[in-house]
């Protein structure tokens, strides 16, 4: 009886135990479960980020999608920048797999089903069913790639409006040309996603920093490149941001250099001679710039003060700066100044109306290009147009006509893609001439339109 007894209350123990073990168990393995499901999209999320962010620092334009730790990639790129993001995706902690997205396999083409009926002539009819086929997922999205390096840029892709490349094509010959290649095309049968018809505003912002590389693919796009500071990071991916739309996820990977923009300031007092000075950031950029300048107005003209600095950005401006030369070089007086990257100056003389006319001359519409390039590279930067007569005509009459002209200019601006609340038109009449009103070409002279980097002062 003792060792029955004995039996059973270990029995009696080992059962209790295991009612008590039990419950324990499952409450524990329920909140393991529940941990890992919470932490699941946390996860992926960091692993997404980490991944685009690695691929951008390597150079790689690609998007990474996760499910749980398995990676797959999607972008346009050669074989061998193919095999690179894989090796450096699988090698991120986390990561249990990368593979590049498959597209979906169309269905097997069958040959059409035919009936062919032999005619008392001897002639045959056939009739032919109809063939259908399946399309991968993102075919018909529409891509853009932007490559600006050393102030020149590259354009790839296809978007599906017409309309919509040539606004493309125009802002890019304003603001890079003559440094363009362009091979963006036209295909009619991609979706016509939002941000389509806003890609010439991608276009214009991009000199924010000096260089960058952009590529758009569907609803996701990679953002690479270099900005001097983290205000310029900033105002690019705003701007990038706003162009594309929220319906475009937008990762960006732009290195912060903390370099000091470049100082410059070329003069024409209006004799013929022009002088340059200000800091840059090697000979290179001297030599380029002074170069352009001797080519332009001769070398005994030019008088060359600019000197090299430590740590100066190569901006996208000391790329443009050679072209406004050959530009301004039919105008007698004029001064211009890039200084904390904010470009400012004005530009007097040269191209002017004919008698009581507001209808701008070709020689005007040259030089508000050269306006619509520098406003379209400058975001920021605002304009005032002013307006000027010769003295003929009575004090109302010529105000009127003054702010006519002010207004033209500034509708061929706006029509350049530049927006209205940038730009001041201003009449003056014939408050402010600036040669003799008592010859005919010094009245000519008087009858012109005068560029202000700023507003109204």
């Amino acid at each position: 009886m003792e060792y029955t007894f004995l039996v059973v209350v270990k029995e009696s123990v080992t059962q209790n135990r295991s009612r008590l073990l039990w419950p324990l168990l499952l409450g524990w393995l329920a909140l393991a479960v529940a941990a890992v499901v919470i932490a699941l999209p946390n996860e992926e999320d960091d692993l997404t980020e980490r991944a685009e962010s690695a691929l951008a620092t390597a150079g790689i334009s690609a998007t990474v999608d996760f499910n749980g730790r398995d990676a797959t990639l999607d972008g346009n790129l050669t074989p061998g920048d193919e095999e690179r993001a894989l090796e450096i995706v699988r090698n991120l902690r986390g990561v249990r797999q990368a593979d590049w997205e498959t597209p979906v396999q169309a269905s097997p083409t069958l040959p059409p089903a035919t009936t062919t009926t032999t005619a008392p002539s001897g002639d045959t009819t056939t009739t032919a069913g109809q063939a259908s086929t399946t399309t991968a997922p993102g075919e018909f999205d529409p891509r853009l790639t932007a490559t600006l390096n050393r102030g020149a840029l590259t354009l790839g892709g296809a978007i599906p409006s017409a309309e919509a490349a040539a606004q493309v094509a125009g802002v890019a010959d304003l603001v890079y040309g003559p440094f363009v290649t362009n091979d963006l095309a036209v295909d009619e049968t991609l979706t016509a996603l939002p941000w389509v018809p806003n890609a010439a505003n991608l276009m214009a912002v991009l000199p924010i920093v000096g260089d960058a590389e952009l590529s758009v693919n569907g609803t996701k796009a990679t953002l690479t490149g270099s900005a001097g500071t983290e205000e310029k990071k900033a105002q690019l991916e705003a701007a990038i941001g706003a162009a594309l739309g929220p319906e475009v996820r937008l990762v960006s990977s732009i290195d912060v250099t903390n370099l000091e923009p470049p100082v410059y300031l070329a003069q024409a007092p209006g004799d013929g001679t022009v002088t340059l000075s200000g800091t840059m950031p090697d000979q290179a950029a001297i030599d380029l710039i002074a170069g352009a300048a001797v080519d332009a107005f001769g070398a005994d003209n030019v008088t060359n003060d600019m000197t090299i600095g430590t740590g100066i950005d190569t901006t996208f401006s000391i790329f443009r700066i050679p072209l406004t030369f050959a530009q301004f070089r039919p105008i007698p007086e004029w001064e211009l100044r890039i200084e904390d990257d904010v470009i400012s100056g004005n530009v007097r003389g040269g191209a002017t109306f004919d008698f009581g006319s507001a209808e701008l001359t070709p020689e005007l519409r040259t030089l508000l290009d050269t306006g619509a390039g520098i406003l379209l590279r400058n975001p920021s930067v605002l304009m005032t147009i002013e307006g000027h007569t010769d003295s003929v005509g009575s004090d109302s009459f010529n105000l009127a006509l003054s702010e006519a002209r002010a207004q033209a200019g500034a509708d061929y601006l706006i029509a350049r893609g530049v927006q209205a609340e940038r730009l001041f038109p201003v009449g003056f009449g014939e408050t402010q001439p600036i040669a003799d009103n008592d010859t005919a070409e010094g009245r000519r002279q008087n009858r012109r339109l005068e560029f202000v980097l700023g507003p109204p002062s």
